[in-house]
């Protein structure tokens, strides 16, 4: 089970990261910049541009929600495409509540449409994931 699961876990983080790739470059990048929170000068300080990411820390931070994924999907017993889905989204409803709402009562970065937009569009990313997740720890081995 130790070698399914970081499997499991491996392509789970590919999967979120190309997911959330695709959702933030197809919607949420505009989105964002047409519903600014604050001022676009602050913005220029608020986000890094391309060529100042800190790719170490993006991929740290893929590999860690890729496995948060992958354990709460094995804690759950899913083992299906479709029972990953169940469980993804109340993992990823909850925990997107959370985060994103968190940042909306605490800082001056989100509006109550980004918050929402972000909600909608990252549910889906970690529950497509969890399902993938879910299908990958209840593969059955090839005789």
């Amino acid at each position: 089970m130790k070698n399914k699961f970081l499997l499991a876990s491996v392509i789970t983080t590919i999967v979120l990261f190309v997911l959330n790739a695709i959702m933030y470059v197809s919607f949420l990048k505009d989105f964002f910049q047409n519903h600014p929170a604050v001022s676009p000068e602050f913005m220029k300080q608020l986000y890094r541009s391309d060529d100042q990411l800190i790719i170490w820390a993006i991929i740290l931070s893929s590999v860690a929600i890729g496995c948060l994924v992958t354990t709460v999907i094995y804690w759950s017993g899913a083992r299906t495409f479709i029972n990953g889905l169940k469980s993804g989204f109340i993992f990823a409803i909850l925990f997107l509540f959370s985060v994103d709402f968190g940042l909306l009562g605490s800082t001056n970065n989100f509006t109550i449409a980004g918050a929402f937009a972000d909600i909608i569009c990252s549910t889906t990313t970690v529950t497509l994931s969890c399902a993938v997740a879910a299908w990958i720890l209840g593969k059955k081995k090839p005789n």
